[in-house]
């Protein structure tokens, strides 16, 4: 496997992004705050976003989180999935067409769980939002790990005899 610096550049900036959008996302709780009414800086950052409804979002230090369940679960797994690129891209192959239908898959799920439960047939949780949401995450951050940490495989040109 071989790195180019240039993704490596882009690869550091992607990592560390991802990381404090999901710890600003962890909202006040995290930061050890009290939030004003449920809205703190950390609630303006992600306000056009998510709509936070705090009875759709987990708590954390008694403090509602700044993002849903569902956006915690796209933001942790992308993060996870984004510091684990390294070893993905090393130990297994990753195929793009194959992702993007997963990706296409989960945004199907989502829509229909949100679907689901505005016909009240179906009630969802916070830990079925967070799992929906964190196939969504993870499949986008394995679609770009071909994009940073790819096997590259060289072919011999065969000349005729």
């Amino acid at each position: 496997m071989e790195v180019k610096a240039q993704q490596l550049r882009l690869y550091i900036p992607l990592l560390i992004t991802s990381l404090i959008l999901l710890m600003i996302g962890l909202g006040p709780g995290l930061f050890h705050q009290s939030a004003l009414a449920g809205y703190s800086w950390q609630h303006k950052i992600f306000d056009l976003l998510c709509h936070q409804d705090p009875f759709r979002s987990y708590s954390l230090n008694g403090e509602s989180m700044a993002i849903c369940s569902r956006c915690l679960g796209i933001y942790g797994s992308f993060a996870l999935l984004v510091l684990l690129m390294p070893l993905i891209g090393r130990f297994f192959t990753v195929i793009n067409h194959i992702i993007l239908k997963l990706i296409v898959v989960a945004i199907v799920l989502n829509l229909v769980d949100v679907l689901l439960n505005a016909l009240d047939i179906w009630t969802n949780t916070l830990h079925s939002r967070f799992l929906l949401g964190a196939l969504f995450g993870g499949f986008l951050a394995l679609l770009l790990t071909n994009e940073f940490f790819s096997k590259i495989v060289k072919i011999e040109e065969s000349h005729g005899t």
